[in-house]
């Protein structure tokens, strides 16, 4: 009888830690963050999509505009070129009373690593200053680390990655892919991320 007692409180200690394990994997396997994000839309933008399709949603915003941008280079000689319209189009935004925060890269160049004196690369500078000069809210991230993004996030609602940098060359020339996804979930979990990015700005 005793020896009953010892197993049946044994046989309850094993269920125990049993019943905690299969928890503890349910919560680690199936978490929101293992499954999919939910997506109203998925639209491909290949090539010259990516132009028109960015334009529209810039101009349309409501509230908001994260964009961080690996480079955005614009000549002032050039000034109706498609990467000079959508960093007016930001300016726009801005001026429209929306909350538009820009991040571009800079970075230490790659031939001056280890040298005295290392010179910054910003591949950015004529956007920056135009964004700064209207107003907008416009950051370099750190300089010891690349920031390769070419991200839009509109509104909480829609984001736009992929290859395309705002460049004459990504948006005319070259073979770009890049992607428009409408989804809450999906611009919440990258406007999460992007906000750790280190920003500065030179004085």
């Amino acid at each position: 009888m005793e020896n009953l007692k010892y197993f049946m409180q044994y046989l309850k200690h094993i269920t125990n830690k049993f019943s905690i394990t299969v928890v503890f994997v349910l919560w680690v396997f199936c978490s929101p963050s293992s499954f999919a994000l939910p997506a109203d839309d998925v639209i491909p933008l290949v090539n010259s999509d990516y132009y028109p399709q960015v334009h529209q949603a810039l101009i349309t915003a409501k509230k908001s505009i994260m964009c961080v941008m690996y480079m955005a280079d614009i000549d002032p000689r050039y000034s109706r070129g498609w990467e000079y319209n959508l960093v007016n189009d930001l300016i726009s935004a801005h001026r429209r009373g929306l909350e538009v925060t820009v991040i571009f890269d800079q970075n230490i160049m790659f031939w001056e690593t280890g040298k005295k004196g290392k010179k910054l690369e910003r591949k950015s500078d004529n956007a920056y200053e135009l964004l700064r000069k209207n107003g907008v809210t416009v950051y370099y991230d750190s300089d010891d680390r690349v920031t390769h993004s070419k991200i839009v996030v509109v509104d909480g609602y829609i984001t736009i990655l992929g290859s395309t940098n705002w460049t004459y060359s990504a948006l005319k020339k070259n073979h770009e892919a890049s992607v428009l996804i409408k989804s809450h979930s999906v611009a919440e979990a990258f406007l999460e991320r992007l906000k750790t990015i280190s920003k500065y700005q030179p004085e």
